[in-house]
């Protein structure tokens, strides 16, 4: 016999298992991270590049179902469209009035609710009831209360000698209806990122500013804003993206009517998928409003990290 004796396979087993947890115990960052990189990789990564791909065809789905490559066509044929144009222009206006409103709503709520009164945790609750409402069933209650015949609105509007709108049915009341809707629907939401601003900033600046005689507007202006800058920035960030691709309650109230007025840019693309099969170009659509999106929270980003001076 040799000197040295064979392994059994049970030490060859030990053996392997502890070079396996050794390799793991070394690589913990790389282990822990490759299910998110996997994850992000076949429910991101993947999408996101046939998506660019197929906006680079004239991929339509009943007429063309053999796609060809036609380079930057999509690009550059929708700029000719004026429904996108329209679509662009909605998506912006109801963003912008949406997230103005809930911004000017929430703080003064936010102001309210940090003060001490009867009943406050009672309102603060009810007040946060719609945030966590589906969007679905706020749309359905939100049609009831415009319908032009038996609504809510019209009814009391008649109350006061005033004639019923057409709220959901009028190209011209159609989107104010809808950001009525967002504002009411997404205002609580930046009512408690601003209440937690609040409530986290320091008092050494308020009691400077009320020993300097400084008045609730002043303290205000000068005091309270300043430091609630992140906070409102972050605020702005999260309710910019989500009121720039509204998308569900616009499809139940209006589905982008009457006359395409409150058509926005997803439901356009959404539209274009799947009522009229052109994938090529809702693809390219699609590029498109996601680089928009991206550069307006660049800027937002760069402007929560510029350093202000007051």
């Amino acid at each position: 016999m040799s000197g040295t004796s064979a392994h059994s396979p049970a030490e060859l087993r030990r053996t392997a298992g502890g070079s396996l947890i050794d390799w793991v115990d070394r690589n913990l960052a790389f282990v822990f991270n490759v299910p998110t990189v996997v994850f992000l990789v076949a429910l991101v990564a993947v999408p996101v590049c046939l998506v660019v791909l197929t906006s680079f065809t004239d991929w339509q789905l009943v007429m063309k179902p053999e796609y060809d490559f036609v380079g930057i066509e999509n690009y550059l044929s929708m700029w000719g469209d004026g429904r996108w144009l329209n679509a662009i222009w909605h998506t912006f206006y109801y963003a912008f009035a949406t997230v103005v409103g809930q911004l000017v709503i929430g703080l003064a709520t936010a102001l309210l609710f940090n003060r001490s009164f009867a009943g406050k945790a009672f309102y603060r609750s009810v007040w946060m009831m719609p945030m966590i409402a589906m969007s679905t069933a706020v749309s359905l209650v939100w049609i009831l209360f415009f319908d032009a015949s038996y609504g809510v609105l019209n009814h009391f509007l008649q109350m006061v000698g005033i004639e019923p709108i057409e709220w959901t049915t009028s190209p011209e009341w159609a989107m104010p209806s809808l950001i009525l809707v967002g504002i009411w629907h997404h205002t609580p939401f930046m009512t408690l990122i601003l209440l937690a601003g609040l409530q986290s900033l320091p008092q050494d600046p308020f009691e400077a500013a009320r020993i300097d005689g400084a008045s609730r507007w002043q303290v205000l202006v000068h005091v309270t804003l300043p430091l609630m800058r992140g906070h409102i920035m972050v605020a702005l960030i999260l309710r910019s993206i989500f009121a720039v691709k509204e998308f569900d309650t616009i499809l139940a109230i209006t589905q982008g009517g009457p006359l395409y007025a409150t058509e926005t840019m997803n439901m356009n693309i959404y539209f274009n998928a799947f009522d009229y099969g052109y994938m090529g170009a809702a693809s390219a659509k699609g590029v498109v409003f996601f680089g928009m999106i991206l550069a307006i929270q660049l800027v937002l980003v760069g402007l929560r990290r510029r350093q202000w001076s007051y």
